[in-house]
């Protein structure tokens, strides 16, 4: 099935307009439970272009029908603008079986090993020739470390403009993570404090009460280095961090992000660790020394931030699922009254998401105490778009702003390249600490790095 509609060139010639979305491992998880209930959601607000055309590919044969089935129940009428086609990603030939569109949305959710191969055959097979009508969406993670990720770059300069590869980091579709800058650069309240004068320091925490949940085979092989630190974890220090750009578009906002996250190194208090019965979920290496757990600090060498430490926490199987920013002020220089808490700036990210301004009141009485009161503003958890349905609506529309440039990639993999060394020669200690279950991880280690302030 092709669907087009019509646009008239001159009083005799018609010719067909059409746009589209190709979704490669269209009989996957990835997109069955995000990417098509992502699209149905655009097409319900109507905000899909006219008579768009959703074509899912993968190698197995299982027919338009059948794959229609498989992805549950929508409407007849979105179902009618949904096609599938059998094809391999490492043959030209089959790829030569997709429908001919205007402009077309290539969006990888295939393994990372079989990137490479499909930009060069995607590229070399003519779909993406046109640098203004055709895309390409890749999924994380894009490379397996710093040389890796180098080297995958390397083979998209050669075949791709810039401006048509989407690094997608669903966390930078949340409609909470992209109130950070809204916040900050929205507001002068803030942005006079946003500064080592006056921040003591910043703690962010990224942590799950699940473990692998049918993730072991691809978690084994990537722990939480990989899956959480270097890219969500570092997208949100980028947006705390950078510096205001001269206009809320993708080359200004990437510019900035580039540069915090050149000017970004770990610390030497890196800790490790594993939660005690993760070598029995099924998939793992009874022998892993995979880390699913993660904490340290963070530095910023510029004029804003040096000597102001990052603090960072995340990994599985712990007390409490939160995305969270702490952003802890310094306490005046003069202590006057009793009972002084430095304040905090509180950015909730998920779940029920919420913005804390923490300062000291005066105490009802006849004394000069202070007590903490809390300002808070509370996001309503209905109004909140998911990641997927942000991103696939700004790739569609060639909106670059909340996708990954190959600059930000390259820096945060550096970043963490001592992080992934194994072995008896490695600069720090990789070897994971193990850690009870429910636990803030390995605390003997974890809490000589700071005062934490754990999220409830």
């Amino acid at each position: 099935m092709k669907i087009t509609i019509m646009k008239q060139t001159n009083t005799m010639e018609m010719e067909p307009l059409t746009r589209g979305i190709v979704l490669f491992g269209a009989t996957g998880d990835l997109c069955k439970r995000k990417l098509i209930p992502a699209l149905h959601k655009l097409w319900e607000k109507d905000l899909l272009p006219k008579e768009f055309l959703i074509t899912g590919a993968a190698r197995r044969d299982v027919g338009v029908d059948a794959w229609k089935k498989s992805l549950g129940e929508y409407p007849e009428e979105f179902l009618h603008q949904l096609d599938y086609v059998s094809c391999d990603l490492s043959s030209q030939e089959s790829l030569n079986k997709l429908p001919e569109t205007d402009d077309t949305t290539y969006f990888l959710s295939v393994p990372p090993e079989r990137y490479e191969w499909a930009i060069i055959n995607l590229k070399q097979g003519g779909l993406l020739d046109d640098p203004e009508t055709s895309r390409v969406v890749i999924e994380k993670p894009f490379g397996y470390d710093l040389k890796s990720a180098d080297h995958l770059q390397s083979v998209v300069e050669r075949h791709l403009r810039e401006k048509q590869v989407y690094r997608i980091d669903h966390y930078l579709g949340k409609d909470t993570v992209n109130n950070i800058l809204a916040t900050r650069f929205g507001n002068v309240l803030l942005e006079p404090l946003w500064n080592r004068e006056y921040i003591e320091e910043i703690q962010i925490f990224a942590t799950e009460t699940i473990g692998c949940e049918g993730r072991s085979q691809y978690y084994d092989g990537a722990g939480v280095v990989r899956d959480m630190l270097q890219n969500h974890m570092l997208q949100i220090l980028a947006l705390v961090a950078m510096e205001a750009p001269c206009r809320m578009d993708a080359k200004e906002i990437r510019r900035e992000k580039v540069k915090v996250l050149s000017a970004t190194h770990l610390g030497e208090d890196m800790i490790l660790g594993q939660y005690e019965t993760y070598r029995d979920e099924e998939g793992v290496d009874p022998d892993s020394n995979t880390p699913t757990y993660v904490a340290g600090t963070l530095f910023i060498d510029n004029w804003r931030w040096k000597g102001v430490p990052f603090r960072f926490m995340t990994g599985k199987k712990m007390p409490y699922q939160c995305v969270e920013v702490i952003v802890k002020l310094k306490a005046p220089p003069l202590g006057l009254f009793e009972g002084e808490t430095p304040g905090r700036i509180v950015m909730r990210l998920q779940p029920h998401a919420h913005l804390d301004i923490q300062i000291d009141v005066k105490s009802p009485g006849l004394g000069e105490s202070v007590e903490l009161a809390t300002l808070t503003h509370r996001y309503p958890d209905w109004l909140g778009v998911d990641g997927y349905e942000k991103l696939l609506y700004d790739a569609i529309e060639g909106d670059q702003s909340h996708f990954v440039h190959s600059e930000e990639v390259i820096e945060s993999w550096r970043i963490v390249d001592d992080l992934l060394c194994t072995g008896d020669s490695c600069p720090i200690r990789t070897t994971p600490y193990i850690h009870e279950v429910g636990s803030w991880g390995p605390h003997n280690e974890t809490d000589s790095i700071t005062n934490w302030d754990y999220p409830e």
